[in-house]
């Protein structure tokens, strides 16, 4: 007679497998809340152009902040159509960009608003022979970046008010190809910001014996506007916000704590700085030197007198370009109080 064989329970096999369930079940309790705060992190999309102040937040790309919550995705512009159509498909959250371009947009109806001024570094750069004192007296031939009637362009008009000298215009494609043209001598002038005006003179003094002219950073254009209304500084530039994701004084104000911990970081350690940027904004990495930036002088303000002085200048170019900033002044929603 054949009788069924049981086979002994093995106890110790048993309780691994329970262990091993047990475990697994924690470790998906655990997981649940940080995938949750992952998804509650909003995703705050910056942008800059390959200028020195767009290097902070080139650095804070990829960074994830708490209090309040938020991850830092940064994408360059290299073009004033680029940031244009980024802004109004809605791609973008925050950007340095002009004042006056902010001013458009706010017109257009557009939710835009100023949360920060830059007082940017603007350079007229010229040949080493030239030596007007002012912008009246510039001969030959200027280079602008940019096409008729952008900010480099205007700003000169503003500049120079009623006064038109016997100077011949150019527009290029942006900083780098009229640095280009003035190192092959088709240009006497151009209007550069930082590090472009720099590193025009730097590789001038590189590809003299190429038969390059020596340039030189010859008006500071935050001098002359000085000097014509009575000390008021300069601010061509801002970190303007777009929709309502930045509609939020306490996430702005981080975000604006970061990028000056940014600015003191790009001091205390430049080569650290590029690093952490070049990932993100490979193109301003590039105008490097010997491990630095050039040129940096990044100046940020939210003072709410730099809000008044900041109409006064597009009052200034609207006079005479109307369309450029959407003819009347912004309201006074167009500033973004973080104080």
């Amino acid at each position: 007679m054949t009788h069924a064989v049981r086979t002994p329970g093995r106890p110790g096999v048993f309780l691994t497998r329970v262990m091993m369930i047990v475990l697994a079940l924690c470790c998906a309790t655990a997981l649940r809340p940080l995938h949750i705060q992952a998804a509650e992190a909003p995703v705050i999309r910056l942008s800059g152009p390959p200028v020195a102040e767009s290097l902070p937040f080139a650095m804070m790309s990829g960074m994830t902040f708490d209090d309040p919550a938020m991850t830092i995705e940064f994408t360059p512009w290299h073009s004033p159509d680029q940031i244009r159509a980024m802004i109004a498909g809605g791609q973008v959250d925050g950007a340095i960009v002009t004042t006056a371009s902010a001013s458009l947009f706010y017109h257009k109806g557009v939710h835009a608003k100023l949360a920060a001024l830059f007082e940017t570094p603007l350079w007229i750069v010229s040949t080493s022979e030239a030596s007007e004192t002012d912008l009246e007296d510039l001969s030959g031939t200027i280079l602008f970046p940019f096409g008729h009637k952008e900010m480099p362009e205007l700003l000169f008009n503003a500049l120079l008010g009623q006064g038109a000298p016997k100077i011949n215009r150019h527009h290029t494609g942006g900083a780098l190809e009229a640095v280009n043209l003035l190192l092959l001598g088709k240009g006497h002038h151009a209007l550069l910001a930082e590090p472009a005006a720099t590193l025009a003179v730097m590789r001038s003094k590189e590809m003299a014996d190429k038969g390059a002219p020596l340039l030189e950073r010859h008006l500071d254009l935050r001098t002359l506007w000085k000097k014509k209304f009575d000390g008021k500084p300069l601010y061509v530039s801002g970190f303007a916000l777009f929709g309502n994701t930045l509609d939020n004084p306490a996430m702005v104000r981080r975000i604006l704590e970061e990028y000056r911990r940014g600015v003191e970081g790009i001091s205390a350690n430049p080569e650290q700085a590029l690093a952490m940027a070049e990932n993100s904004f490979p193109a301003l990495v590039a105008q490097s030197k010997d491990g630095t930036l050039p040129g940096v002088d990044i100046r940020v303000t939210s003072e709410p007198q730099a809000f008044s002085d900041t109409l006064f200048f597009l009052d200034q170019l609207s006079r005479q370009a109307p369309r450029a900033t959407g003819g009347d002044l912004p309201g006074e929603d167009f500033f973004l109080v973080t104080q």
